[in-house]
């Protein structure tokens, strides 16, 4: 009777040492070392006041403000997994969703969806042309949000998690937010509005032009507030508080971090 528990100890090991085994024999080579990418392209004609969307998840977008109604977008679609395989067959399934109407179009590489795979990456960097005019939605989860100059007169709407944001040449309302990531903006005019910038960890740089109207609000948990170059009338400050106007009011510019500080700089 004793020799049962012994055979089933055995018997139990050997299981063990087997699946062991098996497991070792598996391909779990994770480091994602394989890599397969394509450039996905795409040239839209957009309406006058028209709004261009986009929605990622990893990887960066770009945007340049050009003459003319056409939206030229580049994606630079990247996959890397254990095996040149499942690199390619990771790109096959890797969709980015074009919804295209007149004066809207709405681009989703957001990752979601049946299409995803485990034990891989993937990103798409955009590179993006879009009419001075145009209205600007972007979402991005781990990458850098960038708009170039000279100027955008349509709304900025610019939103990621780990990663900054940076914009020159806005002219109309504005918002920026951020989890992980500094903020650095260049304001020639503010719509009815305004601007609103937040983040947690980083800090906010917003350069205005001297003869702006506003009402600032700005707050930070650890860091300081540095108004420079601005003829600002205050109405309440302290180390992480400050409130004011600049040319007698006007549209709210409200700008708020926790750890990091906040550069309020008058620029001609």
């Amino acid at each position: 009777m004793e020799v049962r528990p012994a055979r089933l100890r055995l018997s139990t090991a050997g299981a063990i040492a087997a699946a062991v085994l098996a497991v070792g024999g598996c391909t779990l080579n994770l480091s994602n070392k394989a890599e397969a990418r394509n450039q996905w392209q795409r040239h839209y004609t957009l309406a006058q006041g028209g709004t261009l969307d986009v929605r990622n998840t990893n990887g960066i977008i770009r945007i340049e403000p050009a003459d003319g109604n056409t939206v030229e977008i580049t994606a630079d679609r990247v996959v890397q997994a254990a095996t040149d395989e499942a690199a390619r067959d990771g790109l096959a399934k890797f969709d980015i969703r074009e919804t295209v109407a007149p004066d809207h179009i709405a681009i989703d590489s957001s990752n979601r969806g049946p299409g995803v795979m485990l034990n891989l990456s993937r990103h798409a960097d955009y590179h993006i042309r879009v009419p001075q005019w145009t209205n600007l939605t972007l979402e991005t989860t781990n990458g850098t949000i960038d708009l170039a100059g000279p100027r955008l007169s349509g709304t900025f709407h610019a939103e990621t998690t780990n990663g900054s944001i940076t914009a020159v040449g806005l002219e109309n309302n504005t918002t920026a937010e951020t989890t992980n990531g500094a903020v650095t903006l260049e304001v020639t005019r503010l719509g009815d509005e305004g601007l609103t910038v937040t983040t947690t960890n980083g800090a906010i740089a917003v350069a205005l032009p001297t003869n702006l109207k506003a009402r600032i609000s700005a707050r930070v948990t650890n860091g300081t507030i540095s108004p420079q170059g601005i003829d600002l009338a205050v109405s309440e400050q302290s180390k992480h508080r400050l409130d004011g106007t600049i040319g007698g009011g006007g549209p709210s510019i409200k700008l708020e971090t926790t750890n990091g500080g906040i550069q309020i700089k008058g620029a001609k």
